[in-house]
């Protein structure tokens, strides 16, 4: 959030006080990276690994494929990638499919016997499988041309006794498999020569039991090809390069986690879990600007020997090893075994050994850990990982995996480990999301920028205890960014990006300033204390009558505020009551009426000043008739109206004379509408007597005339009563003829009726 003009230098801005006085704020970056994370995610990476790939050894076509997923996942999120090759031991296996649904996916690979037939990977032989238990009887099975399926035999020589005597049946491969509890596949390095020209195979106790599972539920078939690996192995590199690294010197960062499994295993634990927990940071490093470069790696060779890492580690640059900050390898992060009493799984990370046990890597997981509300950070040591292959050569570096871990017993796996049994049966989803949190949000902080934020009092000394946040990029909202020491200082971790930040004192003193974040920055902020209120007026285009109201329309009103400190305060306004408003342009008041115009400025430090005018408009004479009546000559009723600001006075004229107040002490009292009656001394000629009304905003009405006749010579009949005269002026009143006919109806008297200035109607006789 950038602050705008309403909130000029050097206010905070108010939704950023708010947020440090109510302790709402968005989660740090590191949270925040850690809130992204989806376990789903690196659990499905896993299940790709695991199954739809299956075993994966080194140098072989699995690898190829384990990596290529690997490596089109980090080009999707924008990495630059590429690959290394490095030599590696050659290893024998078998590889089985089936026209039915195999357990634990579609792929199955058997241990071999170096000294039978290799098919190569494009011939494979296909044949039925017939399971005859410890082979000590086969009478009645038709073993020619089928896979025998057969228990191990750990004695070489009865062994070899077995093989001869099935060989004897013509069968197209023996299948030996392990039998005791979670076995790993039994090494078969040779086979009598009667042997040697066909498949022979060895197969781990859970395979040998889902070919068993598999045959009670009908025939079952599967095509084999017996092969040897390339003496090559490979990793697939990928590379986020730091914002702004022209030169190359920006930091550097790894997450790896090795691809290949043993002969045998789907590896899913050991190690697509590791990879899934690596594609699934990448995924959300790619979401930030850093300027630090982040390299992923997915190495081949692990099992090995760690050679794939190894290779990449030793080809690096001193200068590269300098700007290291450390190495996270993730290793066997996603079993759901829980271990014993006595032997518990956690999560750890482990150095290479005690001296190191403190190192950068477990530094920043530890932090992580606290931060992501896991608590402690469980600590150990071991070799034999990827983590080991930087260490070597001065990277700080750990692995990071579920297992149990004492000085006393080192390292304990899960009962899997190295076994055809690695399936996805055993990996906990919700533990991959506890490793991707620890492993890529501390990697993440590792990876940030360090901000030191200086604070300074009004005085320009060190403010202590100054609550400071910041809003950054297209943040919705505001971080905590700490709290200063006595020093008046505090740092925070933010990615690449443009920051605001906000410091508030207890006394709420308060200041702001922009900053853009590339590499490790220094923020300073001078507090400001204003406890003046704006000074607020309001201004109209024209003057009004020396009554104070306005004669003529429209009236245009504008509304000033200044501050001393704040250039542009917040002005709103309100008319008669209404709804505060943004105060942008001169406003009109365009009808007659009163207009209470109220106003208010707020500075950016949220004191308020306030102005209240009243504009009184009045652009419409008043109207007023005479009428006379009665056989009483001079005796007359004049009744006057007027719509806004009530008629003031009457006067009438006689010619020659001067204006003269009707009413008593010569004034009439105002209001809306009204009547005077009132009886004038006249000699005995003919006279033309002019009225006219003033309203009290100075409005002054046409002239209305009464003519009265001279006093006749000759005496005459007169009526009992005169009918009268009326003089009119303005628009014709819709109140005459009932005001007339209870004048009337009053007989002798005076009877008047009208308004008075409280708008209530009152009688006067």
């Amino acid at each position: 959030m950038m602050p705008t003009a309403a909130h000029a230098a050097p206010y905070a801005p108010q939704d950023a006080i708010e947020a440090i006085e109510t302790g709402t704020f968005l989660p740090s970056f590191e949270l925040e990276f850690a809130n992204k994370v989806s376990d789903a995610n690196a659990y499905e990476h896993v299940r790709h690994l695991a199954v739809d790939i299956g075993p994966r050894v080194t140098g072989t076509a699995g690898e190829d494929a384990g990596l290529a997923y690997v490596q089109s996942v980090l080009d999707s999120y924008g990495m630059e990638t590429r690959n290394e090759t490095f030599r590696v031991g050659v290893s024998s296996f078998a590889m089985a499919t089936s026209d039915r649904e195999l357990p634990a996916g579609p792929n199955w690979q058997f241990g071999v016997a170096s000294n039978a037939v290799f098919t190569g990977p494009d011939a494979p032989v296909t044949a039925g499988v017939v399971d005859v238990g410890n082979g000590a009887d086969t009478t009645g099975f038709d073993l020619a041309g089928k896979f025998v399926l057969v228990d191990w035999v750990s004695s070489a020589a009865a062994r070899n006794v077995l093989i001869t005597a099935l060989r004897g049946e013509n069968p197209a491969g023996i299948i030996f498999t392990a039998t005791a509890d979670n076995a790993s596949i039994p090494r078969l390095s040779s086979v009598p020569a009667a042997a040697q020209d066909i498949l022979m195979m060895a197969a781990g106790t859970v395979q040998g039991e889902r070919i068993r599972q598999v045959l009670e539920s009908g025939p079952l078939e599967l095509s084999i090809t017996t092969d040897k690996s390339r003496d090559t192995g490979s990793n697939v590199i990928g590379v986020q390069k730091a914002a702004g690294d022209t030169d190359g010197t920006a930091p550097i960062i790894y997450i790896g986690a090795h691809i290949d499994s043993v002969i045998g295993s789907p590896g899913a634990s050991d190690n697509g879990s590791g990879n899934g927990i690596m594609l699934e940071a990448a995924r959300i490093f790619s979401e930030y600007s850093l300027n630090t470069e982040i390299r992923f790696g997915s190495w081949g060779g692990e099992e090995g020997g760690i050679r794939g890492s190894s290779h990449h580690a030793n080809q690096l640059t001193a200068d590269e090893i300098e700007r290291s900050i450390g190495a996270w390898n993730t290793d066997m992060t996603g079993t759901s075994h829980v271990g014993t009493d006595e032997r518990p799984f956690g999560f750890w990370g482990l150095s290479v050994n005690p001296d190191n046990a403190d190192n950068a890597v477990l530094n920043f997981a530890s932090a992580t850990s606290v931060q992501a509300g896991y608590g402690d950070f469980n600590r150990g040591y071991v070799g034999r990982s990827d983590h080991q292959s930087f260490h070597d050569v001065g990277i700080p570096a750990a692995v990071f995996s579920w297992m149990y871990w004492s000085e006393a017993d080192s390292i304990v796996l899960e009962p899997a480990y190295h076994k055809p049994s690695d399936t996805m049966e055993f990996i906990s989803q919700e533990r991959l999301g506890i490793g991707a949190e620890i492993i890529g949000a501390s990697a993440f902080r590792a990876a940030m920028n360090t901000v030191d934020i200086t604070v300074a009092d009004e005085a320009g000394d060190p403010a202590s205890g100054a609550r400071v946040a910041m809003s950054c990029g297209a943040d919705e909202g505001w971080r905590d960014a700490g709290v200063t020491t006595d020093e008046g200082t505090t740092s925070v971790l933010t990615p690449n990006t443009d920051c605001t930040f906000v410091a508030l004192a207890s006394n709420r003193a308060n200041a702001f300033t922009v900053g853009e974040i590339s590499g490790d920055t220094s923020i300073e902020l001078a507090l400001v204390l204003d406890t003046a209120a704006p000074v607020v007026g309001i201004a109209t285009d024209i003057d009004p009558a020396v009554t104070g109201w306005f004669t003529d329309k429209p009236v245009t009103a504008s509304v000033s505020a200044t501050d001393d400190t704040d250039e542009a305060p917040v002005t709103e306004f309100s008319v008669n009551g209404g709804e505060w408003a943004p105060y942008t342009a001169p406003f009109a008041l365009g009808d007659d009426g009163i207009y209470v115009v109220d106003t208010r400025a707020t500075d950016g430090a949220g004191n308020v000043g306030a102005a209240s005018e009243i504009v009184q408009i009045d652009t419409l004479a008043p109207e007023l008739e005479v009428l006379t009546e009665g056989a009483t000559r001079g005796n007359f009723t004049v009744r006057f109206y007027d719509e806004t600001s009530g008629v003031e006075r009457v006067e009438y004229r006689l010619p020659g004379g001067k204006w003269t107040g009707l009413g008593e002490d010569g004034t009439a009292e105002g209001g809306v509408w009204g009547t005077i009656s009132q009886q004038l001394e006249l000699d005995d000629e003919a006279v033309t007597v002019e009225f006219r009304a003033h309203d009290v905003a100075g409005n002054v009405s046409a002239l209305a005339t009464l003519e009265i006749g001279a006093v006749a010579s000759t005496p005459g009949v007169s009526p009992d009563r005169e009918t009268g005269q009326l003089a009119v002026t303005g628009a014709n009143l819709p109140w005459l003829a009932g005001s007339i006919a209870m004048l009337l109806l009053a007989g002798g008297a005076i009877f008047t009726i009208r308004r008075n200035r409280e708008g209530k109607l009152v009688a006067d006789a």
